[in-house]
């Protein structure tokens, strides 16, 4: 029996794991790809997963038309086999749909013989019928219709269209289903903007400056980062727009204390760190504290704080933030960037739109005020808080800040705006202490971030 393609073979592993065991796509696509794997195969499965669990919920409504059972009624296995050989009819122009139902087949043999007849005959349904599909009408259902056309969660996309209508919505959701850049923060302490686009030019990597952040640069093609010019040199840490505009907004300069309470894997950190180092801070300034609960992504923070030269800039502390309190130490600077349901980086995190609901909230929000009953109490007379989040949904975001301000009435809203660096700030209009972004603006993260300050007395 002819076997399928080492690619494919990665490419489903990985896809089943990420929906069985709810793994982070990165993670299963790594740990099933393997040594072995050449550089065009690696390639391949990449766009195999990414592309199968962007485009999910259209691929399902189209499956759903042809197969005679429910689809959540097959194996995960023969379930993501289905959906790589439709991903690659609709998506990829290189292969032939009988190419791609036959490697889907060839791996349900392999793995569920007695599943590959039905597999088969799913597929030569879809592929002489799949063009007679109708979207439902979004005239009639709109959250129907984004959740098969623009391939999204029903009821994400319901409460989306409560809150902005359908074209901004769909927007939003096209957005969502262009494949991210990888953007830098480049590293100001040891080279400028300039020389490091120079160095991705002449490695002829595409790249263009950022929108909003004025240490950002949008690679378009890269490979691992790892291989990137600079690189092992700590030329750049891997950030998104969003979520570097964080750090300008907690505004540490010399001789304050700095936490950052939710630390992992070290982003905000480390550029906390930079912008201290940047502004004149000395030895004997106190570092940066990165308190982390999970001592592999403490391990993450002392990597990156190393490979940028930051180390002496950056005490890690692995512990629970939630039990921090006045013994650890006060701060003039706090920032929480709290755990949350990620509904705004879907374009970099697709495998979250299948794991998150309506449900998950809840629990996410009283994690989300513990950490600020925390930071709070970490926080001196006359210091600031901020919190940040990567979610677009109200519970987590504006309900959090204004709860905030009722509980801990010793803190105020301090604006945001003259904070932001340029060109953020002409480009985003921060409404006093709170800074939405949403992803289809400027092709960035979605991302919220409030900023309140400690009365001195």
């Amino acid at each position: 029996m002819a076997a399928p393609s080492p690619a494919r073979t990665a490419a489903l592993k990985a896809l089943v794991r990420v929906e069985q065991d709810r793994a982070y796509a990165p993670l299963a696509l790594s740990a099933a790809l393997g040594p072995s794997l050449s550089r065009r195969d690696r390639a391949l499965a990449t766009e195999l997963v990414y592309g199968t669990l962007r485009w999910q919920g259209q691929i399902d409504y189209y499956l759903q038309a042809f197969s005679h059972r429910p689809l959540d009624k097959l194996s995960a296995w023969s379930r993501a086999a289905l959906r790589l050989a439709v991903y690659q009819a609709l998506f990829m122009d290189s292969v032939p749909l009988p190419v791609a139902a036959s490697e889907s087949v060839l791996l349900v043999k392999e793995r569920e013989p007695w599943a590959a007849g039905y597999v088969n005959g799913v597929l030569r349904a879809f592929s002489r019928g799949w063009q007679e599909v109708a979207f439902p009408d979004p005239g009639e259902n709109p959250a129907a219709y984004l959740a098969a056309a623009a391939s999204h969660p029903q009821w994400l996309v319901a409460r989306w269209l409560s809150r902005w209508g359908f074209e901004r919505t769909e927007q939003i959701c096209r957005s969502n289903n262009r494949a991210a850049p990888v953007t830098v923060r480049v590293n100001g302490t040891v080279t400028g903007v300039d020389s490091l686009e120079e160095a991705f030019a002449r490695a002829r990597i595409p790249v263009e400056r950022g929108r909003l952040s004025p240490s950002a640069l949008r690679l378009q093609r890269t490979g691992a980062v790892q291989g990137l010019p600079g690189f092992e040199a700590g030329h750049f840490q891997v950030q998104d727009e969003s979520s570097q505009l964080v750090a300008w907004v907690v505004d540490p300069h010399p001789g304050h204390r700095v936490a950052d309470l939710c630390a992992g894997p070290g982003g905000k950190s480390t550029h906390l760190a930079e912008l201290l180092a940047l502004r004149g801070a000395g030895p004997q300034d106190p570092p940066v504290t990165a308190v982390e609960l999970h001592p592999h992504k403490a391990r993450l923070i002392e990597e990156s704080a190393a490979r940028l030269g930051l180390s002496e800039r950056i005490r890690t502390l692995a512990a629970d933030a939630r039990e921090l309190g006045p013994q650890h130490g006060v701060f003039d600077r706090v920032l929480v960037d709290v755990p949350c349901s990620g509904t705004g980086v879907l374009r970099r995190r697709p495998d979250l739109r299948w794991q998150r609901g309506a449900e998950d909230l809840p629990a996410l929000v009283k994690l989300q005020r513990e950490l600020l009953r925390a930071a709070a109490r970490v926080t001196a007379p006359g210091g600031v808080l901020v919190y940040s989040t990567c979610s677009l949904e109200p519970e987590e975001n504006r309900e959090v800040f204004e709860w905030f301000l009722r509980e801990f009435p010793e803190f105020e809203p301090s604006p945001i705006q003259g904070f932001l660096p340029e060109p953020a700030r002409s480009r985003l209009s921060a409404a006093g202490p709170v800074l939405e972004i949403l992803p289809d603006e400027f092709e960035t993260d979605g991302f919220f971030i409030f900023r309140a300050a400690r009365r001195a007395s």
